[in-house]
């Protein structure tokens, strides 16, 4: 009597203890937190090459020997060099940088005029061009930058005149200082490399040069030659980034 007691008792509690778990309500288990995607970072410095090609106008006057006279001639060619910067994600999608870039150019052009009934033959070229700008960027997708660039520019040019009249060669030579803008986009296609695709132009204002050369063999420098030009390039460049400063940013969708 005693055992069925026991094995009735055990029954029960075995019931009532069932009956009170079910009436608990389900414990809510969330769901795993989804993945953070990763995009990219433009912080970091870089260097890299370009290549490309420029063109641009040149104009003449000599107001001591011709006053109110001025002859002009258009320039173009190749232009290939290379540039190294730093950049700044100081905001999700705004970017700050400084970069500074060199290029060998072949810009050249030639001048045929006829002043006084006296003809002549003038070339120019610009053998390299070179800048230092900061830049402002925008990112408006993952991986490709917008940007705006300005600053100092410099260029170094050589020039020519023949006047066959006077059996007469003149050349000259300098580097001058202008100032630059551009714009491009940048796209980073892969690992640690972007591409980008830029304009600029370059205006370096009115500088007046002194020629040298011959005038029936006779030595001879011809002063107050006011000479002024802009350039614009277009090029295409790859960079190779650092990114050593900021890890891609993650975001939770």
């Amino acid at each position: 009597m005693g055992m069925n007691r026991a094995f009735l008792a055990s029954v029960a509690v075995a019931i009532t203890g069932s009956a009170f778990a079910a009436d608990l309500p389900m414990r809510y288990k969330a769901p795993p937190a989804p993945p953070r995607a990763s995009i990219y970072a433009w912080t970091g410095c870089y260097i890299g090459g370009n290549i490309g090609g420029g063109w641009g106008r040149k104009t003449a006057s000599a107001p001591l020997l011709a006053p109110g006279i001025s002859v002009s001639g258009d320039t173009s060619g190749f232009q290939g060099g290379g540039q190294v910067g730093c950049d700044v994600q100081f905001a999700p999608s705004w970017v700050i940088g400084i970069e500074g870039a060199g290029a060998a150019a072949d810009i050249e052009g030639d001048i045929n005029t006829t002043v006084l009934g006296v003809t002549g033959t003038g070339h120019a070229r610009s053998d390299w061009i070179a800048s230092a700008t900061g830049r402002l960027g925008w990112t408006p997708w993952d991986r490709w930058l917008l940007y705006a660039k300005g600053g100092v520019a410099w260029v170094g040019d050589k020039y020519s005149a023949d006047i066959p009249l006077f059996v007469e060669h003149l050349e000259a030579s300098e580097t001058r200082n202008g100032w630059t803008v551009g714009a491009g986009v940048e796209w980073a296609f892969w690992s640690n490399w972007s591409a980008k695709l830029e304009y600029d132009y370059y205006d370096f204002g009115t500088r007046t040069l002194s020629f040298a050369g011959t005038i029936f063999g006779v030595p001879e420098i011809v002063p107050g030659i006011d000479i002024k030009q802009n350039i614009s390039t277009v090029k295409l460049g790859i960079n190779y980034r650092f990114n050593w400063s900021a890890p891609p940013v993650a975001v939770r969708y």
